[in-house]
């Protein structure tokens, strides 16, 4: 037997039992028919306010005025049949049903109120947790989390519809009703395209629901629930219309920021590019303004010229084209970044080699500036491409001279080896870096407006080339200033050579 049957059942006896005990009690003590009466048909009108339809109400209504004919009336223990038998039992059924109709629209309208209730807790958080975020598969997830204890069927969410081809659902969740498959077939994918194509609710009998999340005429994406045999309830739509509805505002919300995160970045780009070429004029026009300067002088009044002031402007045409040159390789490989088409061209070096060719080449330009080598008296061999790795060094220690501001800044290049890595540090006595901008350090974005740039070189193109090449060995690079003074540049080689 149902339980809510029995119960009702249960309860209907115990009403009619403990009435009858009150009837017998105000029987014996002479208290009056008319209270027996009235004791009677509340008990007929509690029993049907309390369980649910007429039959209850009916069945106590008829076993009540027996009973109380068989029990109360004379003669005791027997029918008497009198004119007030059938009017008090019409009386009461007209309670019951009097009480049972009132009954079930308080009821009803009690039902509404909790619906109402539930749909509005249910709008609060679903809107809460919605509009909390503005990752894809968070909203996707939970949309998925209120729609499977919802319902009882297997669903997908297929969120980039394509015209033609094989969608893949971007997500789904699969229960036993279907195979894992069932939302990879061509008749899903067609129909699933149809409820896109047409933002409309799509109820196919063979393959299932299909609900379009529509916001502003634009379609996120599609649910697909698997077939059913049962129609879903009206309780049921109004719930998926209003998940549907949600997720669309959080989609639009999620899909107008990525927009604005491209925006952003596209924006930043263009700053960078136009910081970048801005740099490079400047940097340029420095040197190529000496070169000439100093030719012209040699050209018009080179016989006028002694020979130490001829050697001299001889030498900074030399430097400034040995500048220049390091800025054409720089500006060649960050066109080479751009297009992913740096090529590193590892070998086993010996480390000690490297940093002789370095120092050699940094001599050559710096002659009075002191650079002291520390590195092991092993000999270290290292996968490097040695020709990125001197041009690391060689920015790093020009580096040290940029921005010595006038000072004399003497450098120490020490090696290290550490757990799986061969550290280069290079320190030098200068001023330091400034410390606004060593969060962006190795960025395009340093450029010739930057105060920690000197009045003829900048930094920027340089130390960031010296990140990429680092990075492409697998290596990391740090700058910071050192507590007695200087600044100090550290980057790390991995001594194993990656698998290609």
């Amino acid at each position: 037997m149902n339980k809510k049957i029995a119960k009702n059942i249960t309860f209907s006896i115990c009403i009619l039992c403990s009435t009858l005990l009150i009837c017998e009690i105000l029987y014996r003590y002479d208290l009056g028919h008319q209270n027996i009466n009235i004791v009677m048909s509340m008990a007929i009108f509690i029993i049907t306010a309390v369980t649910e339809g007429y039959i209850y109400g009916i069945l106590s209504a008829v076993i009540g005025v027996f009973t109380y004919d068989f029990l109360i009336t004379s003669p005791r223990f027997g029918f008497s049949f009198t004119v007030d038998f059938p009017v008090t039992l019409i009386i009461l059924l007209i309670v019951v049903f009097t009480s049972s109709t009132i009954t079930a629209r308080i009821k009803t309208q009690a039902k509404q109120a909790r619906q109402k209730h539930q749909h509005a807790e249910l709008l609060y958080s679903i809107n809460r947790k919605f509009l909390s975020t503005r990752d894809l598969n968070t909203i996707v997830r939970y949309a998925m989390e209120y729609l499977k204890d919802e319902l009882i069927h297997s669903i997908a969410f297929f969120e980039d519809i394509r015209p033609k081809g094989e969608l893949n659902p971007y997500f789904r969740y699969v229960k036993d009703d279907v195979s894992i498959e069932y939302f990879t077939k061509d008749e899903i994918f067609h129909l699933v395209r149809i409820a896109a194509d047409r933002q409309e609710i799509l109820d196919n009998k063979d393959y299932g629901y299909f609900l379009p999340i529509v916001t502003q005429n634009i379609t996120y994406g599609v649910f697909a629930f698997s077939f059913r045999e049962k129609d879903l309830s009206k309780k049921q739509k109004m719930f998926l219309e209003l998940i549907a509805e949600q997720m669309g505002q959080a989609l639009r919300m999620y899909h107008l920021t990525v927009e604005q995160q491209k925006v952003k970045v596209m924006i930043e780009a263009e700053k960078v590019k136009n910081d970048f070429l801005r740099s490079i004029s400047h940097d340029l026009r420095t040197p190529l303004t000496g070169i000439i300067g100093a030719s012209s002088t040699l050209l018009e009044e080179g016989e006028k010229i002694p020979y130490k002031v001829q050697k001299k402007l001889i030498e900074g045409i030399q430097n400034d084209s040995q500048w220049l040159l390091n800025m054409i390789e720089n500006i060649l490989s960050i066109t080479r970044v751009q297009k992913n088409d740096m090529i590193i061209d590892k070998s086993e070096e010996i480390v000690e080699e490297v940093i002789e060719s370095a120092v050699l080449t940094f001599r050559k330009r710096f002659p009075n500036t002191e650079i002291t080598v520390k590195q092991p008296k092993n000999v270290i061999l290292l996968p490097i491409d040695m020709m990125l790795i001197s041009q690391v060094l060689a920015n790093l220690l020009e580096n040290t001279q940029k921005h010595a501001q006038g000072q004399k800044s003497d450098v120490v290049i020490e090696v290290r080896e550490m757990d799986g890595f061969v550290g280069f540090i290079i320190t030098d006595t200068g001023p330091g870096i400034d410390p606004k901008i060593l969060p962006i350090l190795f960025n395009f974005a340093v450029t010739s407006e930057n105060p920690c740039k000197d009045s003829t070189r900048d930094l920027g193109i340089g130390l960031s080339i010296c990140k990429t090449i680092i990075k492409a060995h697998g290596g990391e690079i740090y700058a910071n200033n050192l507590p007695e003074g200087g600044a100090e540049f550290m980057f790390t080689i991995p001594i194993c050579k990656e698998q290609d």
